[in-house]
């Protein structure tokens, strides 16, 4: 008998954004339309969890999803309801977090928490690209290239096919 679980569009886009760019959900509840500029494809973050900003290239996929989440919006409105703009971040983090956590569970996935969805993100950059190190780090924000190392290490299967 399968679970049929309903998430609302603001739901879908946030699950479809943290894996199509490694964001944090912090990062993604507090994004300003703004911030999002699709001719260049990239996401502005000025509000990264280690003070550093950067740009997130936007794929072909989230591309086409933002195009149609972003029509009839103001510059300075958030891209998403989750937040009110003054609200304590913690307290919508858990809640984010939780609500996932409950869909997760009801989906028969209940392993899964929202955070390892940035860990999939990076992982398939790794597989996906030839990116550098240095590269994916300022895609994902990581300040600490050791904490790519276990994703870098996905990568070293991939040379066993090119030495042959």
């Amino acid at each position: 008998f399968p679970v049929t679980i309903r998430a609302d569009k603001n739901e879908a886009l946030l699950f479809d954004m943290a894996l199509e760019t490694a964001m944090r959900l912090r990062e993604m509840y507090a994004l300003e339309v703004g911030q999002i500029d699709l001719k260049a494809r990239t996401i502005f973050l000025d509000k990264s969890k280690n003070g550093h900003k950067r740009q997130v290239p936007i794929s072909s996929v989230l591309f086409k999803i933002l195009t149609g989440a972003l029509e009839g919006k103001s510059e300075n409105e958030l891209l998403f309801p989750f937040w009110n703009g003054t609200e304590d971040l913690q307290l919508v983090t858990n809640r984010l977090s939780h609500l996932f956590a409950d869909r997760f569970e009801k989906a028969g996935c209940g392993e899964l928490r929202f955070h390892d969805l940035r860990h999939e993100a990076t992982s398939r950059i790794y597989e996906r690209t030839q990116l550098s190190d240095l590269e994916v780090a300022s895609i994902t924000g990581h300040k600490n290239l050791r904490m790519l190392q276990r994703y870098a290490n996905l990568r070293a299967s991939t040379l066993v096919y090119k030495l042959s």
